[in-house]
């Protein structure tokens, strides 16, 4: 490398430091970046830089002194350095990382089930599961009915003791892999420093030699204090009416948490394993109030002991869904999601998309519709019939749902402005996280939490607008390039630190350490509203809205 070449390469480095220093001041004083004033000075340091002169310090004022004869520069679509894929560009100023760990590491064991991991399009479960392998504070298992060695003839305590134990012996004969763990750390983006996953220890992945672990009836079926898990987490009812039998109280001390959502009809009271839950989440803030109040629960549970509630909202991972830059971006405004009734915004603009397929001397739409594919996965009868032990990382047999992942991530990476809404029981749905995350504004209605500072970067719908309204609302915005830049930066920030699923495992270890430190009852960490809504029919909604009534009251007489 030349001298010059050095130089040049050091002056671009401090340059960038300099940008980023900027920035984190920004963020630090006001909780936001003010993108216009950094493109300012991001301009001026590049004019006096391709001036020749030195690496410029702001005055007593702040400002950068520009000569006349500085050569023009365009700053229109430059973007922060961490403005991109977060294992490529690193964390940005807002993340929401992890406090020191104090004591060991916590064990999880991810509760799922593997008929739903084959075919449920929606990667949700794993997502989250992705997030905790990153997480530095946690060793991490997947396990549950139909993946291998699960025991339906035995309690759930029992298998979740046996697994336990298994993954005890499984670390202890695999001693050695630690030191080839610590070489793929250093090659791969992929793990954290930290990581610790069971499906690597059992050599799943092709690149590993395979571990023939003991069999399973080699397992002590009591529990063992020292390799017990700190708690099993489960997401929906993977248990069913039938099976509550099965499903007792854990031993050890490992608390039972479950996740629970998407209440249609008050199912959710159907779905929930009171007789053995230490934790119960749910996704959306208001199903704590209306569903399972403590009322609601006696009513129905007499002998109920009050354990922990707590709201977890969906999220995104940042790896999953990042942004672009303005240039890169091939459309205007895209519809996503399924349509239907549930979902009065997107049914409006989609059933204008399907018109104007038809006739084209209907008015044109700055709107296209990223396709749905649908809820399920087909998936061969030899993975379904021979199941595998655990979730591995990047395993062949999730290649089609990581696929429409990455399809679904990139449609909203591309375009300016995403069109969705929250549903006639007004949530804040995964869509909200993963436009914010991928750089996308957001054009819709606002569910009734998070409210106050989501209006601040939302385009605001109303449900009941008709296609003509939505067209005009997006227009405008979309005349405001600069406006639409600040939006997305400012949804993006708001969710890398609140809405990433690196936030939603750290908040789960607070509720974990609240319940053993004695907590009962209702932790709520956002901000939210009960306000009228509907539970898919007018049957399900709170008692003070009138039946006859929009499913949002007297909001909806407004517009």
């Amino acid at each position: 490398m030349t001298e010059l070449t050095e130089l040049n390469a050091q002056r671009a480095n401090l340059t960038a430091w300099a940008d980023e220093l900027a920035v984190r001041e920004a963020s630090a004083t006001t909780g936001r970046v003010d993108l216009e004033s950094w493109r300012e000075g991001w301009v001026k340091r590049r004019q006096v830089e391709r001036a020749g002169l030195p690496t410029p310090t702001p005055g007593a004022d702040g400002e950068i002194d520009v000569p006349e004869s500085a050569p023009e520069v365009d700053g229109s679509d430059v973007w922060p350095v961490w403005w991109g894929n977060v294992d490529e560009v690193g964390p940005s100023p807002f993340d929401n990382l992890p406090p020191p760990l104090r004591g060991a590491k916590r064990r999880v064991l991810f509760l799922t089930d593997y008929t739903d991991y084959l075919e449920r399009m929606n990667t949700h479960t794993y997502e989250i599961v992705d997030a905790a392998l990153r997480h530095p504070h946690l060793i991490v298992d997947v396990w549950g009915p139909g993946w291998a060695g699960y025991d339906w003839d035995v309690p759930l305590s029992v298998n979740i003791n046996r697994r336990a134990n298994r993954v005890a012996a499984i670390e202890a004969g695999r001693a050695h892999h630690a030191a080839n763990e610590a070489r793929e750390r250093q090659a791969s983006t992929h793990a954290l420093a930290g990581r610790i996953d069971i499906g690597g220890l059992l050599g799943d992945n092709a690149d590993q030699t395979p571990y023939h672990a003991p069999s399973w009836d080699s397992f002590d079926d009591q529990c063992n204090p020292d390799v017990a898990f700190d708690f099993a987490w489960t997401m929906s009812d993977i248990y069913k009416a039938k099976d509550m039998p099965h499903v007792d109280g854990l031993d050890c001390g490992t608390l039972l948490v479950q996740q629970l959502g998407d209440c249609h009809e008050h199912r959710c009271m159907k779905e929930w394993y009171q007789q053995s839950n230490n934790i119960t989440v749910t996704k959306y803030a208001f199903e704590l109030n209306e569903i399972f109040n403590y009322d609601n629960i006696r009513t129905k549970f007499p002998d109920f002991q009050m354990h922990l509630f707590g709201h977890s909202p969906d999220t995104g991972n940042p790896w999953d869904f990042y942004p672009l830059p303005w240039s890169e971006k091939t459309r205007e405004a895209a519809v996503f999601g399924f349509d239907g009734g549930f979902y009065p915004l997107r049914t409006t603009v989609t059933e204008h998309l399907r018109k104007l397929e038809k006739d084209s001397s209907l008015p044109a739409s700055p709107i296209s519709r990223h396709p749905h594919p649908g809820y399920t996965v087909h998936i061969p009868d030899e993975v379904r019939n021979n199941p595998l032990e655990t979730y591995t990382l990047g395993h062949e047999t999730y290649t089609t749902h990581r696929a429409l992942r990455e399809d679904f991530a990139g449609g909203m990476r591309k375009s300016q402005i995403c069109v969705f809404d929250s549903s006639l029981e007004r949530k804040l749905i995964r869509k909200y996280a993963q436009a914010f995350l991928s750089g996308c504004v957001v054009a819709g209605d606002l569910p009734t939490e998070h409210e106050e500072e989501l209006e601040k970067f939302t385009i605001k719908l109303e449900p009941g607008w008709k296609i003509e309204r939505i067209h005009w609302e997006l227009e405008k915005y979309l005349a405001q390039p600069e406006k639409l830049h600040q939006m997305a930066l400012d949804g993006f920030a708001y969710a890398r630190e609140h809405l990433t699923g690196t936030s939603k495992i750290t908040d789960m270890l607070r509720l974990v350490d609240s319940h053993r430190a004695g907590h009962r009852g209702y932790d709520q960490s956002f901000s939210f509203s009960n306000r009228c809504r509907t539970y898919w029919v007018n049957a399900q909604r709170p008692g003070w809205c009138d039946a006859q009534e929009s499913y949002r009251g007297l909001e909806d007489r407004m517009y």
